[in-house]
């Protein structure tokens, strides 16, 4: 059976962020519009990717330029499009500003490491950990998060993303701009390249970079025969947050769900994958 590896580590990184030394970082956080929702989030140590699975052996092949991705699931199609990734996620989905990928500079980083092929995320954590308070540190804190949760390499200890080395040099635009859009414009060129490479073909690993919780999620909010088997309501979720606070996996002896499972709970399916 295929396994999807990902470098989404939310309860690490989030664990990191709520030690005591880093109250004042913590807080620019919770302050922050988009951000915050994560940190909402109930605990949840493991991914549980085998419903995303499940969906993406029944993705219907995109055209060229699709703005969402389909998926076939009993006959009945699933609509995974902006909207969909914006009620689960709560990020922000606006347009992007013109020259987008230009923001910021490298100056940040340029202070604190020698090559941006240096900058991986050991490297950052370990900066992380070693640093005082000051502004810097805050900087350190958002490019770790970016780089563990939002934009997170394929590959374990790849560098980080060129665009986020960029744009932390600057905490306004990290807190304006659009991380819906950018994480959703992901998640489809992920899925296209991950249709392309597995060609029909079950491959024992297969690597899912970026924001994957969005998709992780998807099947459990689509299907409800899915829902009322694997998931349950988080207790005093604030009502303004994102389906993601709002519902958790049910806890097992298991890391995850066996496909089988999630099988048995779906009934018999009419598409062939």
């Amino acid at each position: 059976m295929c396994k999807i590896q990902s470098r989404c580590y939310v309860s690490n990184t989030v664990t990191i962020l709520k030690k005591p030394e880093f109250k004042p970082e913590l807080e620019w956080f919770k302050n922050h519009p988009q951000f915050c929702h994560i940190l909402h989030m109930p605990d949840e140590p493991n991914l549980k990717l085998l419903g995303m699975w499940m969906l993406l052996l029944r993705t219907i092949p995109l055209f060229e330029g699709e703005e969402a991705a389909w998926f076939a699931v009993n006959g009945v199609p699933i609509w995974y499009s902006m909207r969909e990734h914006a009620l689960i996620s709560g990020l922000d989905c606006h347009e992007y500003s013109a020259n987008y990928e230009n923001i910021g500079s490298f100056a940040f980083v340029d202070r604190h490491f020698k090559s941006h092929k240096e900058i991986t995320m050991k490297a950052v954590e370990e900066k992380l950990l070693g640093m005082r308070a000051c502004g810097d540190r805050l900087r350190m804190a958002i490019l770790y998060f970016l780089g563990t949760i939002i934009r997170g390499r394929g590959r374990y200890n790849a560098p980080f993303d060129s665009f986020i080395l960029r744009v932390v040099n600057n905490e306004e635009d990290c807190k304006t701009f659009p991380w819906g859009r950018l994480t959703f414009d992901d998640a489809l060129r992920s899925i296209n390249h991950l249709m392309k490479h597995l060609k029909g073909k079950a491959k024992k690993n297969v690597n899912f970079p970026g924001f994957i919780l969005p998709l992780e999620m998807l099947a459990f909010e689509c299907i409800p025969a899915l829902n009322a088997r694997f998931r349950e309501r988080v207790a005093g979720c604030m009502s303004n947050c994102p389906r993601m606070c709002k519902w958790r996996f049910q806890n097992n002896s298991m890391k995850g769900f066996p496909l089988e499972d999630l099988y048995d709970a779906l009934g018999k399916t009419k598409v062939s994958v």
